[in-house]
């Protein structure tokens, strides 16, 4: 299982995405960049293409250089291409919600949906415990009053009384 960061927009909702290794991006670079609008990644990826295409020389060593060189970039995208995607959506507004283990990013978003939703629910069950617990507490002052003027000494009371 791989662990995604469940990031959350007010106006278009949850997105999942996977931390570490992105195998994607390493097949496919300057189209992953693109489908994921990194513009400025793709278009410096589109940039190293073409300066080294015209840069390095057509030979057996220049071939090898460059692929040694798109080797290294290919590895560089694919250790951090997820980390500047989250860094990106952070820019356009989505905020950390949380962090979850799942197979593929819909299930990410299917756990974080459930955890959301068990939160609220202690949420809600813990303001009912505590109104049950104020009422009970107002309950018992109540006795108190009506007992002696609410303390256990039977309407002694240790206070000032201003009158």
């Amino acid at each position: 299982m791989a662990t995604y960061r469940i990031l959350e927009h007010p106006l278009h909702g949850p997105r999942a995405v996977k931390q570490g290794w992105s195998w994607p991006a390493f097949f496919f670079g300057v189209f992953w960049a693109l489908y994921k609008r990194i513009w400025i990644l793709a278009a410096s990826l589109f940039g190293f293409i073409v300066l080294s295409s015209v840069l390095i020389p057509a030979t057996v060593e220049g071939q090898l250089i460059s692929n040694v060189l798109f080797l290294g970039l290919n590895l560089t995208i694919s250790l951090k291409g997820n980390q500047w995607y989250a860094s990106l959506l952070e820019t356009q507004g989505y905020q950390y919600q949380m962090q979850v283990e799942a197979r593929n990013p819909n299930e990410a978003l299917a756990r974080s949906a459930e955890q959301k939703a068990a939160m609220a629910n202690d949420a809600i069950q813990g303001s009912f415990r505590d109104d049950d617990q104020r009422t009970e507490h107002d309950d018992n002052d109540h006795d108190n009053d009506q007992n002696g003027g609410g303390n256990a000494g039977g309407g002694k009371s240790t206070g000032t009384f201003v009158g």
